[in-house]
C-alpha cells in the first residue's frame, strides 16, 4: 500500500466522544461570533476575514486530516486571546464567557484528537504492516 492510498479506520468510542467535542466547541464559537456580528452590525467584508482561518480548515477537518485539526488548535488560540481581551472589556457578559469556554473546549478537544487519533491510527497501520510481513512469510512456505 503506497502512502497516497487512505484507508479510512474507524474511531475509538473516546476519539469519538472528543470528535464531537471539538465540533460543539467550533459551532458554539462560530454562533457565539455570528450573533456578536449581527448584534453589532459588521459589515460582511470583516466576517470574512474574521471567519476565514476557521473555514479553511474545515475540508480537512471533514476528512479527518490531523494536520487540519493541529492547525485548527493553533487557530483557536487567536480567537482565545480575543476571547480574553473580551472577558475584561465586559465582564458580566455571558455570551463572551461562553465564547472563551467554546474555544477551551475547541483547543483541548483538538489537541487530544490529533494525540489520541493517531495513536489509533498508529497501531492500525502496524496491524496492517503485520498482517502483510506473516501473509508474505506463508506465501514463502
Amino acid at each position: 500500500m503506497n502512502n497516497n492510498t487512505r484507508v479510512h479506520t474507524p474511531r475509538g468510542a473516546s476519539v469519538a466522544w472528543i470528535f464531537a467535542g471539538m465540533w460543539c466547541g467550533l459551532l458554539l464559537l462560530l454562533g457565539t461570533q455570528l450573533l456578536d456580528a449581527w448584534q453589532r452590525s459588521v459589515p460582511p467584508v470583516l466576517l470574512f476575514f474574521w471567519f476565514t482561518p476557521l473555514l479553511i480548515l474545515l475540508p480537512g477537518m471533514l476528512r479527518d486530516r490531523l494536520r487540519s485539526v493541529t492547525w485548527m488548535a493553533f487557530v483557536s488560540l487567536m480567537y482565545f486571546i480575543w476571547s480574553v481581551l473580551r472577558i475584561f472589556a465586559e465582564p458580566h457578559s455571558v455570551r463572551a464567557q461562553i465564547e472563551l469556554a467554546a474555544v477551551i473546549l475547541l483547543f483541548i478537544c483538538s489537541s487530544f484528537y490529533v494525540r489520541q487519533r493517531g495513536r489509533e491510527l498508529r497501531c492500525s497501520q502496524d496491524a496492517d504492516t503485520d498482517a502483510d510481513t506473516d501473509a508474505d512469510i506463508e506465501a514463502e512456505v
